[in-house]
């Protein structure tokens, strides 16, 4: 065979190469395929490689990507390599720039012009937006890098292995910046790479996301050349390393253009008004340290440096190329022009996120803006309804204030409707559990729903999904793929956001959505809408539609109750006096004979027989002992509010039997009577043990319905005696209606009273909150309640959502309140308040908890101080940082004065710290001198003293004129001044003088020098008298005597500098009644005598000698005293004659310097309220092992945050302690029942020795916790946050339950209500699914076990019976 062999591996038709940086191998085709059917030869060995040969392997590969010609251009700078338009493999983007992109729209919201033609019409123009690179290339939700969705099983509730999704309204804060960093290079984010390519120069070396790289040497050059032109002519071609003047006219230099490009935007973003763009608002409120400063700094110098050299450019117009145009001015103006991005650059200061109210146009014009709506309703809709769903139309947020039963929920069905109809999802979240399964009752007919509550799930695939916040919460935190598909979230009853409990859950949940996720808030009417939409608006960076209405659609009257009669005191928010002061009348009446009798209930009413009430009701009391016997004994922890003990105690049914025959005269049924507690409730309704309100086919229809719902039950259940006894109230038209009630019978009486058959609903304020049925006449039974920690009275905005349940749309034209008076009159003030009143105010009950803490510490791009900032608590200081930071900004470029000393190197800011230092010893010793009682034994008239200067210069010398006395709390004092040239300096004493009595005219005389005293003054008065001690002249009083000013003040002990040894003689009346200028002159002269030659003060006492100071730290404080006043009289500043002037501008400096530390303070995240606990929060989580020294979650925090039910630290610290291994299932459940009860005062169990044993370690373990936080600084107490976390009243109920014992006898053992134990072991359910979790990330499959055993063992019977709202009947 002629010539060389060929190669084995040019035989196979493809060639085997390495691509990318992981190494990946690659098949690729040989350029010229062999025969068609080759023979297999193996690959050979690789050659012997050599740092050489890998090298030129390389950059012939990797580092010379393959070009092609350029072709023909017109003009500019030609490469002899394409490197834009042809380059392959093609170059990685630069970091982050904003560019123009077109906004898409779905299809349902292309606006249509009303001039277009149906042809025109079919053909969308979008708008263009500016954005940034970094979000049209994310993934829009996920943060920074895309996120794969994860698996099936997680789609809906989440996985704590996934990462949260990014909140919307987060900027580019440090968190992004940085993994910013980490996934670009400095030279690719500041564009040195296209001078890189284009010029040669060293090659990045790591790539990203590389710790180290490989060093490759230089990049090679590729050489270029200038094509000049003129006017569309080619003046010279001159190679692009010529320096001709004459090139440069005509051309633009790419490196000059990026730098330009890259200094004015880093400039744009950091300067503001006046010749610099504003800062961004948010931005300004991720904090600002020295580095943030500094870049201020710097920037603002660099963008003076710009516009010089723009301002040259700008004078020689033949420099002015349309490239020059475009970069100078559309470039600009689009950036300014084109900020209509919802989440970014639009935001600026004055930017408005709440929108109050809508145009006139929406209501008179709705059906032509909103042709095709995506529900329709058969009734019209009201203005604020019109408004809201115009606002969804167009994909705005919107929050919805309106009164109870005004409509709000026609606002959430669409909602529902537009998510149907865009084929995404819909999340209607709840307060409570009733609610969210009342709401799939009603919205199942209507739209494809589904429930996620803590014990149910039901079609969790369902476009509209129906959810109690918590869950929702925990969806965030989770991840769950399904956020990917929200388009809305309802947030029913926000008001339910000032909870003391559970109001952090609104805040959280609210900051952690995602920006495509638009907002439906409902609520009741608050004082601060717009304050709390703006804060939304604020946080999520979307505008806030704002709609509310005031009005009622069945308008109100409130009336008061008393002796029988209603006296009406309000219409229509119109408080009516005439009304009030009739009932006032009455019960003046009644009540001015204390010996009178009573009158009785009235009788006769054909639809009340009360029979014979006195024996009857304690025939009842005795039944109910014996069959009912629990509810004597149970003690809610509300109980009635105590009535007045004059008189003998009533029968409970004289109370309601007059105000129900007098309802029924008036047609004014149903009424719901709200009581206070859940015992009065049951005391009420069992006292009208003689009324029956219903028909005959009531009974039947009631007692039809009931046999229906309870046939769920199995036998011993259905012989519960709460289901017996509230099916005998029933059948008679009474209800009862609170928390204590099993779970079931509540849902009966719900339904029966929208059926319209139940008369008369006594029931607790859960019934106004959690259900909507709306009545007739509401009745309060009192106006205070126990609300877990005192008696207290109704504020206006529960008052106001209980009575708007009163009226009912579409049947009463009026709704009637009736607030019952029994022993007295409420006041009138008090009434008005209640009714005419400001319902409460949003406010924030942001809380720190560990489970937000461990869940943000997860994600990087997520710090636990943003999501402090961004919450309702921070909303005014967040807001009001872009004004402190250009004030900061301000201050900065303020020049600062600088001191030059005279004697050489300056001094004077250690002589003014001495300085500083000195004066807080001297107060600190000043004030613990006069405490002393010897101090006060010199502080007497007379005495000379050395007083505080008030303009800090030398201090003054004085003497006591009077002590404190109860009219004046101070020392008067007379001191020196300075010297005076004349009294016209002081022409305040002239007048003084001439205005008083004079001192002629009581007459003054010499007296004869042979019989004057050595101490005699020199002037007596001829009437020598007692003072009254009333200071007669104005203080302070100044006037001038012997040449020297003085003036008279008073003074506080602290203002005294030291107490001098000497003492003057003084006439105290003559000096502060008469205003007497001889006795002046006189103590001039005495105190001018006083000062030694040379001093300006005479001595003064020792405060350890003298004054008796004996106090150890005040002893060495007195000595530092003196040690600093040595050291300043040493210093070369002391006795300087600029020192006055160098004082001066030190302290303007101090001033300067502290006002700029304050607004850095302001700032930073330092200022937030709640970053100390934070930090003690932190210092916990470290402590235990949930975190590390880097704020990396460990283990243990990790199985910390899958516990929702119980306290985090308690349930996971019990886990990893083992404390549940020694234990049987039932035993574990039980005790782990400790976790989720929450009624406190239950009665003691009786716990068998093991569980006892476990319940004392559980505890010790809390108060060690409890203890931990404490020495950490947290506001915790170790007794309360153990009682307040574990309640164990329940331990015995659970541990019989799970052995299989029958509820009945279970409830015997306890006086907690039967609702409230239905409610422990459910929730006790998922306690034990979170448990399960927890197992499977510890890898303890032992306790997984376990606690499935311990989920069957507790699931079954009435406890776990299906919901009727959820089944159906």
């Amino acid at each position: 065979m002629d010539g060389p062999a060929p190669s084995p591996a040019s035989e196979l038709p493809f060639r085997i190469s390495f691509s990318g940086h992981g190494g990946h191998l690659r098949l690729d085709p040989t350029p010229h395929p062999p025969s068609p059917i080759p023979e297999f030869v193996p690959l050979p060995a690789y050659p012997p490689g050599s740092p050489s040969s890998v090298k030129e392997y390389l950059e012939a590969n990797y580092l010379n990507p393959e070009l092609h010609l350029p072709t023909a251009a017109d003009g500019g700078r030609v490469w002899d390599v394409d490197w834009f338009a042809m380059a392959r493999p093609p170059l990685e983007p630069s970091a982050p720039r904003t560019m123009l992109v077109p906004a898409w729209e779905p299809p349902f919201r292309r606006g249509r012009g009303t001039s277009q033609s149906a042809s025109e019409s079919q053909v969308w123009d979008p708008e263009s937006v500016q954005m940034e690179m970094g979000e049209v290339f994310g993934s829009g939700t996920g943060g920074i890098a895309p996120r794969m969705p994860g698996p099936a099983k997680d789609f809906v509730r989440g996985s704590i292995n996934n990462r949260p999704f990014r909140p919307g309204g987060l900027l580019d804060d440090d968190a992004e910046a940085a993994a910013l960093e980490k996934a670009f290079p400095e030279g690719a984010r500041n564009g040195d790479w296209v001078r890189e390519l284009m010029t040669g120069g060293p090659a990045q070396v790591a790539p990203p996301g590389f710790r180290k790289g490989l060093e490759l040497g230089q990049l090679k050059e590729y050489k270029s050349h200038w094509k000049c032109f003129r006017n569309g002519e080619l003046v010279e071609d001159q190679p692009a390393s010529s320096s001709n003047d004459t090139m440069e006219k005509y051309s633009v230099q790419f490196d000059d253009l990026f730098k330009i490009a890259w200094e004015e935007d880093g400039a744009n973003k950091a300067l503001q008004e006046d010749g610099v763009q504003h800062l961004d608002e948010e931005k300004g409120t991720e904090g600002v340290g020295e580095q943030k400063i500094d870049a201020l700094q710097d920037a603002s110098e660099t963008i003076t440096k710009l516009d010089a050299e723009k301002h040259v450019l700008d004078d020689d117009p033949e420099t002015q190329t349309d490239l020059d145009l475009v970069l100078s001015s559309e470039v600009k103006d689009t950036r300014r022009e084109s900020g209509v991005s919802g989440d970014n650059k639009a935001t600026q200061d004055g930017k408005v996120w709440a929108l109050v109210g809508g145009d006139e146009d929406i209501v008179t014009d709705f059906y032509k803006l909103v042709p095709d709506m995506a529900i329709e309703f058969p009734f019209e809709l009201d203005k604020f309804q019109k408004e809201a769903i115009y606002y969804l139309e167009k994909g705005e947020s919107v929050f919805v204030a309106a009164h109870t039963s005004a409509g709000k929920t026609v606002v959430a069905e669409y909602a529902f409707a537009l998510a149907t109809k865009h084929c995404t999802r819909a999340v209607y979240t709840a307060p409570i559990k009733t609610i969210s399964n009342q709401k799939y009752r009603d919205f199942s007919g209507k739209f494809d729903v589904g429930l996620l509550t803590g014990d149910v799930s039901i079609r969790p695939e369902a476009t509209c999904l129906i959810m109690t916040t918590e869950i929702l919460r925990s969806m965030l935190y989770r991840g769950a793929d399904i956020i990917r598909d929200i388009e809305w979230v309802i947030f029913d009853e926000v008001h339910y956001v000032n909870d003391a409990e559970r109001g952090v859950v609104w805040e959280e949940v609210i900051i952690m959505l995602p920006k495509h996720i638009n907002i439906v808030l409902l609520s009741a009417t608050v004082p601060n809408t717009v304050e709390f939409a703006d804060w939304i608006g604020r946080t999520k960076q979307k505008k806030i539609r704002v709609t509310s209405t005031n009005k009622r659609p069945v308008p109100l009257e409130h009336c008061l109750f008393y002796s029988g009669e209603t006296y009406k005191i309000c219409e229509r928010d119109t408080f009516l006096t005439q009304g009030f002061r009739e009932a006032k009348d009455a019960f003046k009446k009644k009540n001015s004979n204390k010996f009178g009798v009573k009158p009785g209930p009235k009788s006769g009413t054909s639809a009340v027989r009360a029979g014979t009430q006195g024996k009857n009701l304690d025939t009842s009391n005795r039944g109910r002992d014996h069959k009912y016997p629990k509810h004597h004994n149970a003690s809610s922890g509300a109980a009635a509010v105590p009535q007045s003990s004059s008189g003998p105690k009533r029968p409970e049914s004289s109370f309601w039997m007059p105000l129900v025959n007098n309802l029924l005269k008036k047609s004014l049924v149903p009424v719901v009577i709200f009581c206070f507690s859940k015992n009065r409730c049951d005391r009420s309704a069992e006292s009208m043990f003689g009324a029956d309100l219903t028909s005959s086919s009531e009974k039947s229809e009631i007692r039809v319905f009931c046999d229906k719902a309870f046939s769920r039950l199995k036998g011993s259940d259905r012989n519960l005696p709460q289901v017996v006894a509230v099916q005998s109230l029933l059948r008679r038209g009474i209800g009862v209606h609170h928390a204590g009630l099993l779970p079931i019978v509540k849902e009966v009486v719900e339904m029966l009273f929208c059926r319209g058959v139940i008369k008369v609903l006594f029931s607790t304020e859960t019934f106004a909150m959690g259900v909507n049925a709306p009545a007739r006449t509401v009745v309060f039974d009192s106006l205070r309640k126990f609300d877990g920690k005192e008696h207290r009275k109704l504020l206006p905005g529960e008052y106001i959502q209980m009575a708007g349940r009163a009226g009912r749309r579409g049947l009463d034209n009026i709704g009637t309140v009736i607030i019952m008076c029994r022993d007295e009159i409420p006041e009138e003030s008090d009434l008005k308040n209640l009714i005419v009143g400001k319902p409460t105010r949003l406010e924030s009950q942001f809380r720190l908890t560990y489970t937000m803490i461990l869940h943000l510490l997860r994600v990087e791009e997520l710090k636990v101080e943003d999501m402090l900032k961004r919450s309702f608590a921070e909303f005014h200081a967040q807001k009001n940082l872009p004004e402190t930071e250009k004030l900061l900004l301000q201050m900065l470029r303020q020049p600062t004065k600088t001191i030059e000393c005279i004697k050489g190197e300056p001094a004077i800011e250690e002589y003014y710290e001495m300085a500083l230092q000195a004066e807080a010893h001297r107060e600190l010793i000043t004030e613990a001198i006069m405490q002393l009682p010897s101090t006060q034994q010199f502080l007497t008239p007379g005495r000379l003293v050395v007083v505080k200067s008030e303009s800090d210069d030398d201090h003054l010398l004085g003497v006591i004129l009077k002590s404190p006395s109860q009219t004046l709390n101070k020392h008067v004092v007379l001191v020196l001044t300075g010297d005076c040239a004349s009294s016209a300096l002081a022409p305040s004493l002239s007048i003084k003088t001439e205005q008083e009595p004079g001192d002629f005219q009581q007459g003054h005389f010499i007296i004869p020098k042979g019989k004057r005293g050595m101490e005699d003054e020199y002037f007596s008065s001829v009437g020598s008298r007692k003072g009254s001690g009333v200071i007669k002249i104005s203080l302070p009083y100044k006037g001038d005597a012997s040449g020297m000013c003085f003036e008279v003040r008073a003074i506080e002990k602290k203002e005294v500098m030291s107490i001098c040894t000497s003492k003057i003689k003084i006439d105290q009346v003559k000096l502060l009644e008469d205003c007497s200028k001889a006795a002046y002159s006189k103590t001039v002269q005495l105190l001018i005598k006083e000062q030694p030659d040379g001093t300006k003060y005479p001595p003064a006492l020792d405060a350890i000698k003298d004054l008796k100071l004996k106090d150890i730290h005040f002893v060495e404080s007195y000595h530092a005293y003196h040690r600093l006043l040595q050291k300043m009289s040493e210093n070369k500043c002391h006795g300087c004659i600029k020192l006055k002037e160098h004082k001066s501008l030190m302290k303007e400096q101090r001033v300067y310097k502290d006002e700029l530390n304050k607004l850095k303070f302001q700032m930073s995240d330092e200022a937030l309220q709640q970053m100390p606990e934070f930090q003690g929060r932190i210092d916990v989580l470290k402590e235990i092992n949930y975190i590390d020294s880097d704020l990396v979650v460990q283990l243990k925090g990790r199985v910390a945050c899958e516990m929702n039910s119980g306290e985090e630290l308690i349930t996971t610290e019990c886990l990893f302690e083992n404390q549940l291994d020694d234990l049987e299932p039932e035993e574990a459940v039980a005790i782990m029942s400790a976790f989720v009860f929450q009624q406190r005062n239950a009665s003691e169990p009786s716990l068998t020795p093991k569980l006892a044993e476990a319940k004392k370690r559980l505890y010790d373990t809390a108060i060690r916790l409890g203890q931990l936080q404490t020495q950490f600084k947290v506001p915790v107490d170790p007794e309360e946050y153990a009682s307040d976390n574990l309640k164990f009243g329940l331990v015995e109920v659970v541990y019989e339950w799970a052995k299989g014992t029958p509820f009945a006898d279970i409830c015997e053992l306890t006086d907690v209500s039967e609702g409230l134990i239905v409610r422990t072991i459910v929730r006790l359910d998922e306690t034990c699914r979170e448990f399960r979790n927890a197992a499977s990330i510890m890898g303890n499959s032992a306790l997984y076990k376990k606690m499935e055993v311990a989920s069957n063992a507790i699931k079954r019977d009435i406890v776990f019976a299906a919901s009727l709202y959820v089944t159906g009947i």
